[in-house]
């Protein structure tokens, strides 16, 4: 899914100082693209994942703050936060991201993204990818636990390799790749306008 486009950050620069109205457009028209994906991932957000009812947050009479919607945890590094599971909150977080990002396991990037800015999400998204049995490094007195959390989920993973999950891959897989097809279309077209504008600038410069 990683896509790369030669020259692209150099081009999407000029058109933003010089062409702004050109870089607007193609912003909106890769949002388009990606909008079926990031709503049909969207879609496959449980209300709630039956069997882990300790990594549920019920947010009813509560706001959510980053206290609230986790729960302290005691790992190898010290004790931090793991998130506890909402699906209203996991729902809202998977967004679409315009710019230059890095590649990491919650979404699928381009020069363009969808991503799960939740870590309940991410979990929920790669949970098993790794080690569908859990891991066999779980400090759980239950040496079933990673199994049995994995199994909750109750979805299974779509997607090949490191590019397998529950939400946004599994999305992507079944839009079977056109959301990217129309993003380099969008993006091509595009720089293609602009090259043509720079060269009739250029031209009225010399004249």
């Amino acid at each position: 899914m990683p896509v790369e486009v030669k020259g692209l950050d150099e081009v999407l620069k000029a058109m933003r100082q010089f062409e702004p109205d050109l870089a607007k457009n193609l912003n909106k028209q890769v949002r388009a693209a990606l909008a079926p994906v990031q709503k049909k991932a969207q879609g496959y957000v449980p209300a709630e994942i039956s069997g882990l009812s300790h990594w549920s947050f019920a947010t009813k009479g509560k706001q959510i703050n980053a206290q609230t919607s986790a729960f302290a945890a005691t790992t190898a590094k010290g004790t931090r936060k793991f998130p506890k599971f909402n699906g209203v909150i996991v729902r809202r977080g998977i967004k679409i991201h315009i710019g230059k990002t890095r590649l990491n396991r919650s979404g699928f990037i381009a020069h363009y993204q969808i991503s799960n800015i939740t870590a309940a999400g991410a979990i929920y998204e790669t949970a098993g990818r790794k080690n569908p049995g859990g891991s066999s490094k779980s400090k759980s007195r239950n040496p079933n636990a990673g199994k049995h959390f994995i199994d909750s989920m109750g979805s299974t993973m779509q997607g090949q390799g490191k590019q397998r999950g529950r939400l946004i891959y599994r999305a992507y897989e079944e839009d079977k790749g056109k959301a990217i097809t129309q993003t380099i279309r969008a993006v091509e077209m595009s720089i293609a306008v602009f090259r043509r504008r720079a060269q009739a600038q250029t031209l009225r410069s010399a004249a």
